[in-house]
Protein backbone atom coordinates (compact mmCIF):
# COMPACT_ATOMS: atom_id res chain seq x y z
CA UNK A 1 0.00 0.00 0.00
CA UNK A 2 2.75 2.43 0.69
CA UNK A 3 4.50 1.86 -2.63
CA UNK A 4 1.40 1.85 -4.70
CA UNK A 5 0.39 4.83 -2.79
CA UNK A 6 3.25 6.36 -3.58
CA UNK A 7 3.31 6.06 -6.88
CA UNK A 8 -0.23 7.12 -7.50
CA UNK A 9 0.92 10.58 -5.30
CA UNK A 10 3.34 11.21 -8.37
CA UNK A 11 0.57 10.74 -10.49
CA UNK A 12 -1.70 13.16 -9.08
CA UNK A 13 1.11 15.71 -8.13
CA UNK A 14 2.20 16.16 -11.82
CA UNK A 15 -1.43 16.44 -12.94
CA UNK A 16 -2.19 18.98 -9.76
CA UNK A 17 0.97 21.18 -11.44
CA UNK A 18 -0.11 20.84 -14.82
CA UNK A 19 -3.62 22.10 -13.76
CA UNK A 20 -1.28 24.84 -11.93
CA UNK A 21 -3.46 25.00 -9.10
CA UNK A 22 -1.66 27.41 -6.38
CA UNK A 23 -1.71 25.37 -2.83
CA UNK A 24 1.62 23.34 -2.55
CA UNK A 25 3.59 25.81 -1.09
CA UNK A 26 3.72 24.46 2.91
CA UNK A 27 4.57 27.91 4.55
CA UNK A 28 2.33 30.09 2.35
CA UNK A 29 1.97 33.48 4.13
CA UNK A 30 0.62 33.90 6.87
CA UNK A 31 1.22 30.65 7.49
CA UNK A 32 0.62 31.00 11.67
CA UNK A 33 -2.79 32.27 10.85
CA UNK A 34 -3.52 28.81 8.95
CA UNK A 35 -2.33 26.59 11.72
CA UNK A 36 -4.87 28.66 13.98
CA UNK A 37 -7.91 27.96 11.79
CA UNK A 38 -6.74 24.46 11.73
CA UNK A 39 -6.89 23.75 15.31
CA UNK A 40 -10.23 22.40 15.68
CA UNK A 41 -9.38 20.25 13.21
CA UNK A 42 -6.21 19.09 15.11
CA UNK A 43 -8.31 18.27 17.50
CA UNK A 44 -10.82 15.69 15.79
CA UNK A 45 -8.13 13.95 14.07
CA UNK A 46 -5.87 13.69 17.96
CA UNK A 47 -8.85 12.37 19.62
CA UNK A 48 -9.09 9.36 16.90
CA UNK A 49 -6.13 7.99 19.39
CA UNK A 50 -8.08 6.13 22.54
CA UNK A 51 -5.88 8.65 24.41
CA UNK A 52 -8.34 7.17 27.65
CA UNK A 53 -8.14 3.61 26.92
CA UNK A 54 -4.16 4.34 26.49
CA UNK A 55 -3.78 6.14 29.68
CA UNK A 56 -5.95 3.98 31.64
CA UNK A 57 -4.15 0.47 30.58
CA UNK A 58 -7.79 -0.33 28.64
CA UNK A 59 -5.44 -0.49 25.67
CA UNK A 60 -2.03 -0.52 25.18
CA UNK A 61 0.83 -0.90 21.77
CA UNK A 62 2.58 -4.28 21.60
CA UNK A 63 4.11 -4.02 18.44
CA UNK A 64 8.06 -3.03 17.81
CA UNK A 65 9.03 0.27 17.00
CA UNK A 66 10.01 -0.29 13.62
CA UNK A 67 6.51 -1.79 12.56
CA UNK A 68 5.12 1.65 14.32
CA UNK A 69 7.12 3.29 12.17
CA UNK A 70 6.34 1.54 9.31
CA UNK A 71 2.36 1.99 10.24
CA UNK A 72 2.96 5.74 10.07
CA UNK A 73 4.50 5.81 6.90
CA UNK A 74 1.56 4.19 5.40
CA UNK A 75 -0.33 6.17 7.26
CA UNK A 76 1.32 9.05 5.77
CA UNK A 77 1.49 7.98 1.95
CA UNK A 78 -2.44 7.12 1.94
CA UNK A 79 -2.92 10.37 3.67
CA UNK A 80 -0.70 12.16 1.00
CA UNK A 81 -2.18 10.13 -1.94
CA UNK A 82 -6.16 10.77 -1.16
CA UNK A 83 -5.82 14.81 -0.50
CA UNK A 84 -3.51 15.02 -3.74
CA UNK A 85 -6.33 13.47 -5.82
CA UNK A 86 -9.27 13.57 -4.15
CA UNK A 87 -8.54 17.36 -2.71
CA UNK A 88 -5.49 18.53 -5.04
CA UNK A 89 -7.22 17.53 -8.17
CA UNK A 90 -10.88 16.32 -7.92
CA UNK A 91 -12.29 19.16 -5.16
CA UNK A 92 -10.27 21.79 -7.00
CA UNK A 93 -11.28 20.81 -10.13
CA UNK A 94 -14.95 20.64 -8.99
CA UNK A 95 -14.79 24.08 -7.46
CA UNK A 96 -13.08 26.27 -10.37
CA UNK A 97 -16.15 26.37 -12.11
CA UNK A 98 -18.45 26.71 -8.95
CA UNK A 99 -17.14 29.56 -6.57
CA UNK A 100 -18.84 31.95 -7.35
CA UNK A 101 -21.72 31.82 -4.51
CA UNK A 102 -21.64 29.80 -0.87
CA UNK A 103 -24.00 27.32 -3.18
CA UNK A 104 -21.75 26.48 -5.34
CA UNK A 105 -18.85 25.97 -3.27
CA UNK A 106 -21.13 23.93 -0.99
CA UNK A 107 -22.15 21.71 -3.62
CA UNK A 108 -18.46 21.15 -4.65
CA UNK A 109 -17.59 20.06 -1.18
CA UNK A 110 -20.64 17.42 -0.82
CA UNK A 111 -19.73 15.91 -4.56
CA UNK A 112 -16.18 15.60 -4.14
CA UNK A 113 -16.54 14.10 -0.29
CA UNK A 114 -19.42 11.66 -1.64
CA UNK A 115 -17.09 10.78 -4.08
CA UNK A 116 -14.25 10.17 -1.46
CA UNK A 117 -16.35 8.41 0.66
CA UNK A 118 -18.08 6.09 -2.57
CA UNK A 119 -14.32 4.82 -3.34
CA UNK A 120 -13.99 3.30 -0.07
CA UNK A 121 -17.12 0.70 -0.74
CA UNK A 122 -14.37 -1.42 -2.75
CA UNK A 123 -12.55 -2.42 0.91
CA UNK A 124 -15.85 -4.78 1.35
CA UNK A 125 -14.21 -6.81 -1.48
CA UNK A 126 -11.17 -6.67 0.69
CA UNK A 127 -12.43 -8.49 3.33
CA UNK A 128 -13.81 -5.82 5.31
CA UNK A 129 -17.64 -6.35 7.12
CA UNK A 130 -20.50 -4.30 5.47
CA UNK A 131 -20.78 -2.14 8.73
CA UNK A 132 -17.39 -1.48 8.92
CA UNK A 133 -17.38 0.09 5.41
CA UNK A 134 -20.47 1.77 6.04
CA UNK A 135 -18.38 3.66 8.96
CA UNK A 136 -15.54 4.49 6.26
CA UNK A 137 -17.75 5.73 4.48
CA UNK A 138 -19.14 8.17 6.68
CA UNK A 139 -15.93 9.58 8.37
CA UNK A 140 -14.30 9.68 4.95
CA UNK A 141 -16.94 11.97 3.72
CA UNK A 142 -16.65 13.75 6.95
CA UNK A 143 -13.18 14.00 7.03
CA UNK A 144 -13.18 15.00 3.11
CA UNK A 145 -15.52 17.92 4.12
CA UNK A 146 -13.51 19.05 6.84
CA UNK A 147 -10.43 19.06 5.17
CA UNK A 148 -11.82 20.89 1.97
CA UNK A 149 -13.16 24.04 4.13
CA UNK A 150 -9.34 23.94 5.00
CA UNK A 151 -7.69 23.69 1.74
CA UNK A 152 -10.05 27.07 0.50
CA UNK A 153 -9.59 29.00 3.90
CA UNK A 154 -5.31 27.94 3.39
CA UNK A 155 -4.55 26.94 0.34
CA UNK A 156 -2.36 24.63 1.85
CA UNK A 157 -2.46 21.33 0.65
CA UNK A 158 0.00 20.03 3.00
CA UNK A 159 -1.67 20.92 6.17
CA UNK A 160 -4.77 18.68 4.34
CA UNK A 161 -2.09 15.92 4.12
CA UNK A 162 -0.83 16.00 7.60
CA UNK A 163 -4.51 16.12 9.14
CA UNK A 164 -5.85 13.33 7.24
CA UNK A 165 -2.18 11.19 8.14
CA UNK A 166 -2.16 11.74 11.38
CA UNK A 167 -6.15 10.71 11.45
CA UNK A 168 -5.15 7.33 10.32
CA UNK A 169 -2.38 6.70 12.21
CA UNK A 170 -4.29 7.72 15.19
CA UNK A 171 -7.49 5.34 14.29
CA UNK A 172 -4.83 2.39 13.44
CA UNK A 173 -1.89 2.35 16.00
CA UNK A 174 -4.42 0.39 18.35
CA UNK A 175 -5.98 -2.06 16.04
CA UNK A 176 -3.18 -3.11 13.99
CA UNK A 177 -0.17 -2.81 16.34
CA UNK A 178 -1.90 -2.89 19.40
CA UNK A 179 -4.64 -4.98 21.34
CA UNK A 180 -7.49 -3.91 24.07
CA UNK A 181 -10.30 -1.66 24.08
CA UNK A 182 -10.55 1.18 21.62
CA UNK A 183 -14.51 2.45 22.22
CA UNK A 184 -15.97 2.90 25.60
CA UNK A 185 -18.27 5.80 27.06
CA UNK A 186 -16.01 8.97 28.34
CA UNK A 187 -14.15 8.24 24.41
CA UNK A 188 -17.62 8.10 22.82
CA UNK A 189 -18.61 10.91 24.43
CA UNK A 190 -15.60 12.95 24.17
CA UNK A 191 -15.70 12.41 19.86
CA UNK A 192 -19.45 13.56 19.63
CA UNK A 193 -18.48 16.66 21.57
CA UNK A 194 -15.47 17.43 19.41
CA UNK A 195 -17.32 16.48 16.14
CA UNK A 196 -20.24 18.83 17.33
CA UNK A 197 -18.64 21.93 17.70
CA UNK A 198 -15.71 21.15 14.93
CA UNK A 199 -19.23 20.80 12.57
CA UNK A 200 -19.84 24.62 13.96
CA UNK A 201 -16.68 25.72 13.71
CA UNK A 202 -16.10 24.78 10.19
CA UNK A 203 -19.60 25.00 9.06
CA UNK A 204 -19.33 29.13 10.18
CA UNK A 205 -16.07 29.27 8.68
CA UNK A 206 -17.37 28.52 5.48
CA UNK A 207 -20.72 30.85 5.40
CA UNK A 208 -18.13 33.52 5.98
CA UNK A 209 -15.33 32.66 3.75
CA UNK A 210 -15.39 35.20 0.71
CA UNK A 211 -15.18 34.48 -2.65
CA UNK A 212 -11.26 36.12 -3.38
CA UNK A 213 -10.26 33.24 -0.77
CA UNK A 214 -11.00 30.63 -3.44
CA UNK A 215 -9.79 32.79 -6.36
CA UNK A 216 -6.12 33.50 -5.37
CA UNK A 217 -6.07 29.33 -5.51
CA UNK A 218 -6.51 29.65 -9.31
CA UNK A 219 -4.94 32.73 -10.07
Amino acid sequence: MTVTRGLGSVVFFTLLFYLGYKVMNPIKKPFSRSLLFALPAVAVVVNNLPIYSLASGMAKVTAPHHQVLFLALECFMVGLFEEVCFRGVIFLSFLEKRRNSAKDRFFAIILSSAVFGAVHLFNIFLGSSPMAVLMQIGYSFLIGAMCSVVLMKTANLWLCVLLHSVFNFCGAVVPRCGEGTVWEPFTVTVTVIIAVLATAYFSVAFFRMRESECDRIYK
